[in-house]
């Protein structure tokens, strides 16, 4: 047996044990990466929101200028651009167009300040007409609908794979906003309410239309970040088409360990140019924020078409719309990271103290910002670069501590566990052994008890001496059979410990009603008139149904006794400070103030003046106070207006689900 019981032993805790410590330590091995991918898990959700937060601004700014800007320059183009720019701090340097492409504003022939100067140098000829400027779109969702195709289809002639980004109809390009609405035939026919339901239609189908194409947008953006080779698929039928994949200014994901050269393995842009003309970008468009590159500075041009046909439009000024995009971001400076915009060049736009000297290129993670500032990253590092290190071998020394106190307490506990359960044998066999002893020693007295009472009996042993001897023999064999079987109760009541109770939600208005009603019948035929009021509605308690039943019956039982002339009895349910009461009144011999305490304890009785007449064991109150606390409330008895009593059980009102 003790050979099994060590097999069992090591099968049942060493072998888990072992087990759970190399699992432990392959764990520990990992907790670097995870600890790295938990904080990337964080901060993705953070520039996520802070991408949204700079995009929703963009489209802010777009706006203050579509509803700032002059809807006619008239005759006199310099006061009306005046106007606005001083209107808007926006406006850097404004200028408006003939219908023709034509700069109508600011011309040479005028006396021009130097920004104006600037304008023209660097913009005439885009801004004319003359040349193109690369016009930037979001590889995914202008490929939307090849994402999810096979490459085969991709490059057919006619095929889906020749889709030309100017005739298909793509995402919406932020460069470029304002579509002109399309005429839609009108039925002369029509009554009016038939126009009005048309009309609803129509507003229902766009709305769905575009839920939907929001949803396909998603799942095309979801599909290119995780699908390799859908994202490939899509970058080579860019470039079938001369549309150019940027590079991105960052290398997210480099994590902790930085290497020398800063400027390897950059992924590709979201973001693919095309170049276009103004009178391209501008088709079928009312207003727009076109981004350009001047000497390798980011510039923002918006635009607006007038009822006339005319362009009017401005420089953005770069400070200015800076201030209010930097003013949409969290915090920079955490405990735990630093979150900042970088420009088109990998400069940080706002740098917290003592980041000075970081290699702000190769972020843990990064976002690109939007189509209307390409190259712009919104970026997240770790406040301290060496802190997840330091964290991952403080958790490897601990883990390394807790697996081995883990298998000195499974052993230790094992070990208790394998001589608690030789205890338990040896136990069950002594168990055996006493039923088995007891069984003999109950027949022996009986055996002997048996036999001289039939002598006694039959008068056998006429001698009165050797009768008092049969009898005390009898007597002592009793004794030793009262003992035995002490012994045995003794050993019963062990074995079965305290009461328990199971536990419930319950209405106690319900069920004390349910008592009341059953109780009814016999009361009033014994005279008593019963009257039971709920102004507690709905009063839910955790208590045992069985258990509070006989409390209630304790105290009901307890009125009826105690009334000798005025026989009645009232039980009402209330509400008071989150606690459910149920009080039994009655107008009996009442309880005096210095009885008050005691009626509680074990066999304790009045007055016997005053209970002479009335019989009972003591025990009722003492049993119902003790589910009362058993129960986690208590009961009261209080003195009633007009004679009488009031015993009152306090339960704690159950908390709603």
């Amino acid at each position: 047996m003790k050979k099994h019981l060590r097999l069992l032993f090591f099968a049942a805790v060493l072998v888990p044990c072992a087990v759970l410590a190399v699992l432990a330590v392959r764990a520990i091995d990992r907790e670097e990466a995870f600890l790295e991918k938990r904080l990337q898990g964080a901060l993705d959700v953070e520039l996520t929101h802070a991408v949204s937060m700079m995009q929703d601004e963009i489209r802010r700014m777009g706006d203050e200028l579509t509803t700032t800007a002059p809807a006619e320059a008239g005759s006199d183009p310099r006061a009306a651009l005046a106007g606005w720019k001083k209107m808007s701090p926006l406006v850097g340097v404004p200028f408006l167009l003939s219908a023709d492409f034509r700069i109508l504003w600011p011309t040479r022939d005028s006396f021009l300040a130097r920004s104006d100067l600037s304008f023209l140098n660097w913009n005439r000829e885009f801004v004319t007409d003359l040349k193109p400027t690369p016009i930037f779109q979001n590889v995914a969702l202008l490929y939307r609908d090849q994402i999810h195709e096979p490459p085969a289809t991709l490059g057919k002639g006619g095929g889906a794979g020749e889709i030309d980004a100017k005739e298909k109809t793509a995402a919406p390009d932020s460069s470029t906003r304002g579509a002109a609405p399309v005429a839609t035939p009108r039925l002369l026919s029509a009554p009016p309410a038939a126009k009005t339901q048309a009309s609803e239609n129509k507003a229902v189908q766009t709305a769905l239309a575009k839920v939907s194409e929001i949803q396909q947008d998603q799942q095309a953006l979801a599909e290119f970040e995780q699908n390799d080779a859908a994202r490939k698929r899509v970058y080579d039928e860019a470039a079938k088409k001369g549309q150019k994949a940027e590079t991105r200014t960052v290398s997210p994901g480099a994590g902790f360990q930085l290497k020398a050269d800063a400027g390897a393995n950059r992924p590709e842009s979201i973001y693919i140019s095309e170049p276009k003309r103004f009178s391209e970008v501008t088709a079928g468009r009312e207003e727009g924020l076109i981004p350009r590159f001047i000497e390798d500075k980011l510039t923002l041009l918006f635009w607006k078409r007038q009822a006339s046909g005319r362009i009017v439009g401005c420089v953005v000024e770069d400070a200015a719309a800076k201030s209010r995009l930097l003013g949409r971001l969290p915090a920079v400076y955490s405990p735990a990271r630093i979150l900042t915009v970088l420009d088109e060049n990998g400069r940080p736009l706002v740098i917290p103290e003592g980041g000075s000297t970081r290699d702000w290129r190769r972020p843990l993670l990064a976002r690109e910002v939007s189509e209307i500032l390409p190259r712009w990253e919104a970026a997240a590092y770790p406040a301290d670069p060496g802190a997840l290190a330091s964290q991952a071998r403080g958790t490897r020394l601990l883990m390394g501590i807790l697996i081995a106190g883990m298998f000195v307490v499974i052993a230790a506990s094992g070990t208790v566990i394998l001589n608690t359960l030789r205890s338990e044998m040896v136990l069950a066999r002594q168990k055996t052994t006493f039923v088995t002893n007891v069984s003999h020693e109950l027949k022996t007295p009986l055996t002997s008890i048996r036999m001289f009472s039939e002598m006694l009996k039959e008068g056998r042993q006429p001698d009165a001496e050797k009768q008092r001897t049969y009898l005390g023999l009898m007597v002592s064999e009793t004794e030793r059979l009262t003992r035995l079987i002490n012994n045995v109760l003794d050993f019963s009541k062990m074995e079965k410990g305290k009461r328990t109770y199971s536990k419930m939600r319950l209405d106690a208005g319900l069920l004390a009603e349910a008592v009341v009603e059953n109780e009814r019948i016999r009361l009033e035929q014994a005279g008593f008139s019963v009257a039971f009021a709920n102004a507690a509605g709905p009063a839910v308690v955790e208590a045992d149904a069985e258990a509070l039943r006989q409390a209630l019956l304790n105290l009901l039982s307890n009125a009826e006794k105690y009334s000798l002339s005025i026989k009645s009895i009232d039980v009402e349910i209330r509400r008071t400070d989150g606690s459910i009461r149920i009080e039994v009144k009655d107008r009996g011999i009442g309880i005096p103030p210095a009885e008050a305490g005691k009626i509680f304890k074990e066999f304790y009785r009045l007055d016997r003046s005053l209970t002479a007449r009335v019989p009972g064991s003591g025990l009722g109150l003492t049993i119902a106070r003790r589910i009362a606390r058993d129960l986690g409330g208590d009961i009261e008895c209080l003195p009633r207006d007009g004679g009488g009593s009031v015993f009152r059980i306090i339960l704690p009102e159950a908390k709603p689900r």
